[in-house]
């Protein structure tokens, strides 16, 4: 992982971590957190995280490390895992009020169903390039709600 990131250095590219824990290990609600605590400790500070959802207060802690270890972190963007729409939606609202949550990377939960049945010839091309689209755009909604919600709360 050292070795990468100083490749990544002297390369001029950016680097994006992606941190997954194995879900058939045992997992506490500061596994995340620990892991990005080792990486810095062996001075391995990515421009961006990949994160998978989290509830408010382990964002919040995210937050925290990030800002009190890596100030030139770009930020995080919210892995899906082909978490459902809904369950996404609920992520956002989770991560609204993070500082360092930026927006969401998901593939399978836009494009995994259309592509489905595309390949098994139910629907054509133009109707896999539309639901694919209309997956896209509703999580799109879904992160400018959690966001604007954010943002009033604010405010006020």
């Amino acid at each position: 992982m050292r070795a990468l990131y100083e490749a990544v250095q002297v390369s001029g590219h950016e680097l994006l971590l992606e941190i997954i824990p194995p879900p058939d290990l045992p997992r506490a609600p500061d596994t995340v957190l620990r892991a990005l605590k080792r990486l810095y400790n062996l001075g391995v500070y990515p421009e961006w995280w990949k994160l998978h959802p989290m509830s408010a207060e382990q964002w919040q802690a995210i937050d925290t490390l990030i800002a009190e270890r890596d100030p030139y972190c770009r930020g995080v963007v919210l892995l899906g895992l082909n978490a459902s729409f809904e369950n996404l939606a609920s992520s956002f609202r989770d991560a609204r009020a993070s500082s360092t949550c930026r927006g969401f990377a998901v593939g399978r939960t836009i494009f995994h169903a259309p592509s489905r049945a595309w390949l098994a010839g139910e629907i054509d091309d133009g109707t896999l390039v539309q639901r694919v689209r209309t997956n896209f755009e509703q999580l799109i909604v879904a992160w400018r709600d959690a966001r604007n919600v954010a943002v009033q709360e604010r405010v006020a």
